[in-house]
């Protein structure tokens, strides 16, 4: 075995949190953010001989993942960000398997962490290389892990593998939607977790996170009102002092109430600091201006395009917005005529009757 006292220490504490089942412990050891990571590899030091440090870890699988995170941490910097991510896959097929023979939640928050690693990474991947491909990838293996968690039906959900299911059925709704495929192609699994929001034993930031992808999705599939009501609850039970997590989440109620001729605000746009353009979308739909409300969407199409809502307010507020202006234009016809005048000629000259309104 080699001689560095930390990686010895990490190996023998991975260890004992697998041999006691200890999840706390092992989702501490197993860490995902960049920060973390980058400590940690700085005080770890790991060599290119890791097999001797890892050859007394009796179980073959443990020995597997233990061994595949080390060179994980170990190449992050030094290999390209697709064979980090094709690292970090490895790592969530091994831990799909060790979970399809666990008993209990313990190993939920170990996944629970990579799985949002695991998202993560897709985005790195298709923001440094402009290839999806590794959301294709991630959402294959958070599909995989979620059948895996969805199967534990006998037992209650807080002591089943079930309390992870909202945490990973909204990470794959949320990477559904990034994916080539059609949404619905690795979507479908993640919306039977919708019968298990009212149930107990979930922890809230899960119901909240969960029903907001949920809403997402539903609102590129153009189910509006189910948007509403997923959005809508996710904004109502986010806590007050998570202000950007509530921001985003107004970001898309703004978009799916517009839909439905509703609009937010400015007191509310203001509490929340929104982008300038949803003063102006606002305003353009309600005075009925449609050039105008097109052109904001355009001047700031990637910003819309980021929220996965251009299309969406391009090509459904129409209707919508031609309603204002022909409300519009009908109130001022019947403005112009209660205020009209009827030339006449008289024998003093010319002459104007004023019609007035009804009963006037």
């Amino acid at each position: 075995m080699g001689d560095n006292a930390t990686l010895v220490a990490f190996v023998k504490s991975v260890n004992d949190a697998f041999t006691y089942q200890d999840g706390p412990a092992l989702s501490k050891l197993f860490v995902f953010n960049d920060h973390t990571l980058s400590v940690f590899q700085n005080r770890i030091h790991i060599s290119d001989d890791l097999d001797s440090y890892v050859s007394y870890i009796s179980s073959p699988i443990q020995l597997q993942i233990t061994l595949t995170y080390l060179n994980y941490v170990r190449d992050r910097q030094s290999v390209t960000c697709e064979e980090t991510h094709k690292q970090l896959c490895r790592l969530a097929e091994l831990f799909t398997s060790l979970l399809t023979n666990a008993q209990g939640p313990w190993l939920i928050p170990t996944i629970r962490s990579m799985a949002v690693g695991l998202c993560l990474s897709a985005q790195r991947v298709a923001k440094q290389t402009d290839d999806a491909s590794a959301f294709t990838q991630s959402a294959t293996r958070l599909l995989q892990l979620l059948i895996v968690i969805l199967s534990d039906s006998t037992t209650p959900i807080a002591s089943s593998k079930r309390v992870g299911a909202l945490v990973v059925a909204g990470l794959l709704l949320r990477i559904s939607l990034r994916t080539s495929a059609a949404p619905g192609a690795y979507a479908g699994k993640a919306l039977e977790a919708k019968s298990l929001v009212s149930l107990p034993g979930f922890p809230q930031r899960d119901r909240i996170t969960y029903s907001y992808w949920l809403g997402r999705y539903y609102l590129v599939c153009y189910y509006i009102d189910a948007a509403r009501k997923q959005l809508e609850y996710a904004f109502s039970k986010c806590p007050s002092w998570h202000y950007h997590n509530k921001r985003a989440i107004l970001r898309h109620l703004v978009a799916a109430n517009m839909l439905r001729g509703q609009l937010p605000s400015n007191e509310l746009l203001e509490k929340y600091d929104m982008e300038p353009v949803y003063y102006d979308l606002a305003a353009c739909f309600k005075q009925g201006n449609l050039h105008l409300f097109q052109q904001n969407l355009v001047d700031n199409m990637e910003f819309f395009r980021s929220q996965g809502n251009f299309l969406l307010l391009l090509e459904r507020t129409k209707l919508l917005i031609y309603r204002n202006a022909l409300r519009k234009v009908a109130l001022l016809n019947t403005n112009a005529e209660l205020h009209s005048g009827i030339a006449y000629i008289t024998e003093n000259g010319p002459g104007v009757l004023v019609s007035s309104p009804p009963g006037g």
